[in-house]
């Protein structure tokens, strides 16, 4: 299978390394905490909303880079995946994106 989205998947990964604790906090002071890193990065927009990785290549995670690894939310990509969805802090999130994007480049 070829992979369609890579340059989106690298482009997270730097929008990860490089989202910073200020941002983070705006973001909380505006958003429910559970939306903030949907609006920060695109995060799990959801079947009718595709985050920004599966919303280029108009489909879910069977053509993305994360295809190979049965989706972005199965086995290891799961653990960085739920860090994100259950941060409930902004030093807990930043440090959660963090180790997604780590993760990630593990993938590619």
């Amino acid at each position: 299978m070829k992979t369609q989205n890579l340059k989106e998947f690298k482009a997270l990964i730097k929008r990860y390394e490089s989202i910073t604790l200020e941002e983070i906090k705006k973001a909380f002071d505006k958003y429910d905490w559970l939306d903030v890193a949907n609006c920060l990065t695109g995060f799990d927009g959801g079947i009718n909303n595709p985050c920004t990785l599966c919303e280029p290549i108009k489909t879910t995670c069977v053509m993305c880079v994360y295809g190979k690894d049965m989706g972005c939310l199965c086995g290891e990509n799961a653990l960085t995946f739920n860090r994100i969805l259950n941060a409930d802090t902004p030093t807990k999130l930043r440090n959660a994106f963090r180790a997604r994007a780590k993760h990630m480049k593990t993938l590619i």
